[in-house]
């Protein structure tokens, strides 16, 4: 790691101790559900959730083939802090529709501006969850001029993991595994030793490896060049030491080699520590914006 990346861990660290779419349309799913948005945008449907109020907001993207549900407590912990927070499903998951097959990760990173176009907002914050971290750097090279700043939860795209981890990923994916043998592959592949109980939140939020799968294609159908660098915007990678999935060189070398990006390691958590340390995470995201704007609270 270099010396800037050095500095900039340290600097981080201390502070978490203390366009391819038109303007959409949106409605309020239901009286009694405040927080749902169904967005339409080209014929196709996001279900999008949206907490807090305040000058800034933030859209956050889940993990692959993952809920919204997955970022809904830290999305409100977050807009606790005066950071409007939208979560929202991804096509096929939920409320959610639109085509799957021959799409790439700008197409993702396109549902996000729509989400944004929907909302009346220009400038917004990016943050996303492991595979929406891939998403999100989509979104963000493809306007970055619209992103106020971005946030990597999980890094990755830039080492692989182990073969045997490859070929345990590629399992969780199958379509067609059984209920069982996935809850076994997550407590494995997503969470630190000691934390894999923690799994079964997971499994409550439904599972969808034919989503996985899909998103995983789109993945790699698209040019690194389209994606990697995620736009311009100042940049914080978070990764957990013991993630076994987005190991943590590639945290290390995305702020190695991108300008404007600032480095955040988390000891004790895996791939998923939106559950093994999520107030710590809170700290760095909110922080992060908050230093960068005036969402202050």
């Amino acid at each position: 790691m270099s010396v800037r990346a050095i500095r900039r861990f340290t600097a981080i660290a201390a502070a978490a101790a203390i366009g391819a779419y038109s303007m959409g349309s949106i409605t309020h799913a239901s009286a009694s559900d405040d927080a749902r948005r169904l967005i339409s945008a080209h014929g196709q449907t996001i279900e999008a959730f949206v907490f807090g109020e305040g000058p800034e907001t933030l859209i956050m993207a889940a993990g692959n083939g993952r809920p919204a549900s997955q970022l809904t407590d830290i999305a409100k912990a977050i807009a606790s802090a005066g950071i409007r927070t939208v979560v929202y499903n991804y096509r096929g998951i939920g409320a959610s529709g639109g085509p799957l097959d021959g799409l790439t990760l700008v197409d993702y990173g396109n549902d996000v501006w729509a989400i944004a176009d929907a909302l009346g907002v220009q400038k917004v914050h990016l943050a996303g969850k492991t595979y929406g971290n891939r998403v999100m750097r989509a979104a963000s090279q493809t306007k970055p001029d619209r992103v106020a700043t971005i946030i990597l939860v999980g890094a990755g795209g830039e080492v692989q993991p182990s073969p045997e981890t490859t070929a345990l990923y590629k399992r969780y994916t199958d379509p067609d595994v059984p209920k069982s043998e996935w809850l076994s592959l997550q407590a494995k592949l997503m969470y630190a030793p000691g934390n894999e109980h923690l799994a079964k939140k997971d499994a409550d939020e439904g599972q969808f490896p034919a989503i996985a799968a899909a998103q995983a294609k789109a993945s790699e159908a698209t040019p690194k060049d389209a994606w990697s660098m995620g736009g311009t915007a100042p940049m914080l990678a978070i990764t957990c030491l013991l993630d076994r999935v987005a190991v943590p060189e590639n945290a290390y070398k995305i702020a190695e080699t991108r300008p404007n990006t600032w480095l955040a390691g988390l000891p004790g958590c895996g791939h998923n520590m939106i559950n093994e340390q999520p107030e710590d995470l809170r700290r760095l995201i909110v922080g992060f914006i908050q230093a960068r704007s005036g969402a202050t609270k």
